[in-house]
């Protein structure tokens, strides 16, 4: 324990040979001194002896008093062996503790880690992350966060699997069109019916152009939009400004495009400017696109508590209930038979509504709201928020 402890050596103590002053070091000092002089040493048992030497009376007696503090060596010797049980104690609640922690923290953490592994590897297409619904603790959270976050990703995946497949199809078709044309044209002698020919290899090439363009602008608005920082955007003058361009470009046709707005308070709304006002746009071409010959088409806005609706509604065929959901589906194929064909890519709605969800908002399709037939698409925003 002294070797341990690292205590300084004390010197034995032994009996000395002759009975005199000299022979005692502590009556040396004390007369040399004329003070007391205390001095420890240890016996053969490692039990201390304490000698205390002190002058008395005028004609140079000495005292010497020797003393073997066994008891001082079992008290400490007692509180060492209390100590070592309290530390071997510590120790094994020390153990039983970290057991106890592997099994409840380290444990599902490398539950996790692993299931964490198994998604990015991609070995195992259906990996299950634990959410362990029982525990409330950060640990908890952190694998319901996993589990959501590998939800998503793969609904992700999945999402851009599905329209590259799509894409690779709607491409097909106007490919094969071109290359069915001009292998027509090297062998046509009409020129009226080559002129035709050239016309549809015009029309396809016009085709893949749009498709190409409207791919280009789907693929990169989720993550052009998760870098945008969005400012205030004052919702009833964004459609006004945009329903008079239209107007002055002629982009109406003949349908008569009216709006209307409550007149209290301001529609602001948290967002892109830009990107807003192309949704806004997609809503009014395929309003117009199903619109009868001089058809009025109505964009209305209003404030519901903390949302602000857009809602743009026609006079055309409406909507059915159980298509309402698909004309959101990217290359939707549902168009107006006097339309002609292959004039719209199928991605105007599908980008509207994901620069909608983007902005923490909704699009969707419902009946008219004065029961006369025709469709009616709402984008639903979250209002700005404005100091009282």
């Amino acid at each position: 324990m002294n070797w341990i402890l690292g205590t300084a050596p004390i010197p034995s103590y032994r009996d000395p040979l002759r009975e005199e002053i000299a022979a005692w070091p502590e009556l040396g000092a004390a007369l040399a001194t004329g003070s007391t002089v205390v001095a420890q040493r240890a016996a053969p048992d490692e039990t201390p002896v304490i000698n205390a030497a002190t002058p008395v009376g005028v004609r140079g007696e000495m005292l010497l008093a020797t003393r073997n503090a066994t008891d001082i060596t079992q008290s400490v010797r007692d509180a060492r062996q209390t100590l070592a049980i309290v530390l071997a104690v510590t120790l094994m609640i020390s153990i039983q503790l970290s057991l106890f922690l592997a099994r409840t923290i380290v444990q599902p953490l490398r539950t996790l880690v692993r299931a964490a592994i198994r998604v990015r590897s991609g070995r195992d297409r259906e990996v299950v992350v634990p959410r362990l619904p029982e525990r409330g603790d950060e640990i908890g959270l952190l694998a319901r966060a996993i589990s959501d976050m590998t939800t998503a990703l793969r609904q992700k995946i999945d999402s851009v699997e599905t329209f590259a497949a799509d894409v690779a199809h709607e491409i097909k078709n106007p490919l094969a069109s071109l290359r069915s044309t001009l292998e027509s044209l090297g062998k046509v002698e009409d020129p009226q019916l080559r002129s035709e020919l050239r016309a549809i290899a015009a029309h396809d090439v016009q085709r893949i152009d749009r498709l190409v363009t409207e791919i280009a602008e789907a693929s990169r608005i989720d993550a052009e939009l998760s870098r945008t920082q969005f400012v205030p955007v004052d919702l009833l003058g964004l459609a006004r400004a945009l329903i008079a361009a239209r107007g002055e470009r002629g982009a109406n046709g003949d349908c008569r495009v009216r709006i209307t707005a409550p007149d209290a308070g301001p529609l602001e709304v948290p967002g892109d400017a830009a990107r807003l006002e192309r949704v806004i746009e997609n809503l009014l071409d395929n309003a117009i696109s199903f619109s009868p010959p001089r058809g009025a088409v109505t964009v209305a806005l209003s404030r519901l508590d903390e949302r602000i609706e857009l809602c743009v509604s026609d006079e055309g065929p409406g909507i059915p209930a159980e298509a309402r959901e698909q004309v959101f589906e990217r290359f939707h194929s549902l168009r107006p038979p006097s339309e002609e064909f292959g004039s719209h890519s199928g991605l105007g709605l599908a980008i509207a509504r994901t620069i909608a969800e983007a902005h923490e908002g909704t699009l969707t399709a419902r009946d008219r709201s004065d029961g006369k037939p025709g469709a009616c698409l709402v984008l639903d925003l979250p209002a700005s928020e404005v100091d009282e």
